[in-house]
């Protein structure tokens, strides 16, 4: 196990990445200058970007991670290796079902 996988196991928050539990940590990447419970005009939406950082191998474009208790869906995934060793895995995310 990498350093990166002991950290997250040890500190990271529980996460459902598809129908896999894991832990991880999510963080937001651009925060728009609207608050998140303000209401917004219908076809509008909040366009945060958050970034997880997980230790679940095989989290795929579409699916649904739901973090404490929010749903998120995945735009984009990326593995990263270590001297070609799984280390953690990175995927931007945008909140689903506003």
């Amino acid at each position: 196990m990498s350093l990166s996988s002991q950290v997250i196991t040890t500190y990271g928050e529980p996460v459902t990445v598809g129908a896999v539990s894991a832990k991880g940590f999510l963080s937001v990447i651009n925060k728009s200058k609207s608050d998140a419970k303000t209401r917004l005009p219908v076809g509008v939406q909040q366009e945060e970007r958050y970034r997880l950082i997980t230790d679940a191998a095989a989290p795929a474009l579409n699916d649904i991670v739901t973090y404490a208790g929010r749903r998120y869906e995945v735009m984009r995934v990326e593995q990263v290796r270590i001297f070609g060793e799984f280390s953690h895995t990175e995927c931007i995310l945008r909140r689903k079902g506003w």
